[in-house]
């Protein structure tokens, strides 16, 4: 029986000047070469040809309609694919890319057609189901999207212009896209480029820890525009907290994907960071190729030699080009420096690097340190009720100090006066002056902050593993049904943390927070642990409920 009903919501009209539609228009147009959009930074250097609205029937019978941008040529070419419901044209999304080199061609997030066209692809500019003008409902992910793209790459495959293959390439939206593409296995979708996605929206990003923090997805939905309905996921995680169904098909089945990909993450992404990894960790594919920038989304993927890169990349995939492109390092990583100078583009066979140890560093409950062995037991408490509670542990590192991959942590905790608990967990940096540091990505781009946290998050009552998902390294919850505290029990707790690649300089400190909120949301006035709302929350430590942090550590090479 099925344990819950779609809610939709309506987008808003195709007529709102928010939406810059610029019309329905089936047409062929030839944009000559020196032809520059009055938004644009630059000029076509060839000949595009822009076929607008053209029709593409999917498996159901629903329409959805596509802009296509080719170069003007006998020869087939390929197809690159930007895959959302955000709009197929005449997107202003310059001020957020800090490059003065698109031609305002380029969908949002995705691949600029005066780059690519004079680079012998063709750039495919689909409105997926719902949006504008295409027919049925905006769905967000799964197995239908996945679906749809399988038809979309099918009939791009099969246009008299494209050679057979096609890729997909952007960002966020249009990398998680791609995760739920690729595993339908459509025959013609050569490679994928995947630039920071999240895999699983329940446990990556709006039911994290199994507690709710609608608020990003529900101004991504109010962004959408066409003339039916959108999948109205923010409700849906309030009225469907627990994981059903509809929660598991969004979750991609990544150990389906085989085809060549490269994977661009970055520590930083609250959104992204956790799935854009576990991608990396879970597909099949033999050819994958992981970079981890020090910058944001949208500034990292327009960089000149960024897609540069990223053609060489589809060149070899998609064109049969021999470049030496499988020389490139299967990773390169960051390591970022807060207060002091990231690095960036080192090279390892594997993330994390294989010099990393996973070290257990123990809560002391006397003195607030983090200890190498169990101290004897003891414990430490914070009221449940006050959203700035909690509780800090801190080591400080006699040398300099790597921490490169999966932190996790697994607590001892107790209430008393309640039976449960929302805890927010942070690993954080002090410098040798005992300041709080923060990796500032203010200058890219308009939406990020300065960063003071690695976290992660779990409502106690949801602790129960999924024991196929998690690994020694990773647990993952089932989400399925809550398990409350009785008075006087001892729970177990793992939770998971953001993958981190982090540099402590000798005579600073790692501080590790447990408490009812994350720090940044206090700041501003948020409040998502809404099961901390009376009692007394405990953390037991040392002797048989050892509390502890496990950490990365990169070993000094000898």
């Amino acid at each position: 029986m099925k344990e819950w009903k779609q809610l939709w919501i309506k987008p808003r009209p195709i007529t709102d000047p928010e939406g810059h539609y610029n019309g329905f228009n089936p047409s062929v147009t030839v944009l000559p070469a020196g032809y520059q959009d009055e938004k644009g930074d630059v000029a076509l250097t060839c000949d595009v040809i822009w076929e607008r609205d053209d029709k593409v029937v999917l498996r159901d019978g629903t329409a959805i309609y596509t802009d296509i941008y080719r170069p003007v040529t006998q020869e087939k070419v390929p197809a690159v694919i930007s895959w959302s419901p955000y709009g197929k044209s005449n997107i202003d999304v310059s001020w957020a890319y800090n490059e003065k080199d698109l031609s305002h061609l380029q969908k949002e997030e995705g691949v600029d057609p005066a780059l690519w066209c004079a680079a012998g692809y063709a750039v495919a500019h689909p409105d997926a189901r719902g949006a504008y003008m295409s027919e049925g409902n905006i769905f967000h992910w799964g197995e239908p999207e996945g679906k749809d793209i399988y038809d979309y790459v099918e009939w791009l495959a099969a246009q008299d212009w494209c050679d057979g293959n096609v890729g997909m390439a952007g960002n966020s939206y249009l990398t998680i896209a791609q995760w739920f593409a690729a595993d339908q296995k459509p025959p013609h979708l050569k490679a994928i480029a995947p630039w920071e996605g999240q895999t699983d929206a329940y446990r990556e990003t709006i039911l994290q820890g199994g507690i709710a923090n609608v608020a990003f997805p529900r101004q991504a939905v109010s962004v959408m525009h066409g003339n039916n309905y959108v999948d109205d996921m923010p409700s849906m995680a309030e009225k469907y907290p627990l994981m059903n169904d509809y929660w598991e098909d969004k979750r991609a089945v990544l150990k389906d994907i085989t085809i060549p990909a490269y994977i661009v993450a970055s520590y930083t992404n609250p959104i992204h960071t956790h799935g854009t990894f576990r991608a990396y960790r879970e597909i099949s594919s033999k050819k994958k190729w992981l970079r981890v920038h020090n910058s944001h989304e949208w500034v990292d993927f327009y960089k000149s030699e960024n897609q540069k890169e990223l053609l060489s990349f589809f060149d070899r995939y998609l064109k049969g080009i021999e470049n030496d492109w499988e020389k490139t390092p299967k990773v390169r990583y960051a390591v970022l420096n807060p207060g002091g100078v990231d690095e960036t583009n080192l090279v390892s066979e594997v993330f994390p690097p294989e010099n990393v140890q996973y070290t257990k560093i123990y809560l002391s409950g006397s003195n607030g340190k983090l200890l190498p062995e169990p101290g004897e037991n003891g414990e430490v408490s914070y009221d449940g009720k006050d959203p700035e509670a909690g509780v800090e542990f801190r080591i400080t590192f006699e040398k300099e100090t790597c921490i490169i991959g999966y932190p996790k942590v697994k607590f001892f905790v107790e209430t008393k006066n309640c039976h449960d608990m929302d805890l927010f967990v942070e690993i954080s940096k002090e410098n040798k002056e005992g300041e709080l540091t923060a990796w500032d990505c203010t200058p890219h781009n308009r939406y990020q902050e300065p960063l003071a946290g690695f976290e992660g998050k779990l409502r106690v009552s949801l602790r129960e593993l999924n024991l196929e998902l998690s690994s020694d390294l990773i647990p993952v919850h089932s989400f399925r049904e809550p398990d409350y505290l009785n008075d006087g029990e001892i729970a177990e707790v793992e939770i998971g943390i953001r993958p981190i690649g982090l540099k402590w300089e000798a005579g600073e400190t790692l501080v590790l927070r447990i408490g009812n909120e994350y720090r940044e949301n206090l700041e501003k006035g948020i409040h998502l642990g809404t099961a901390n709302n009376m009692g007394e929350h405990i953390i037991h430590c040392g002797g048989d409920k050892a509390s502890y942090i496990q950490l990365p550590f990169l070993k000094e090479k000898k």
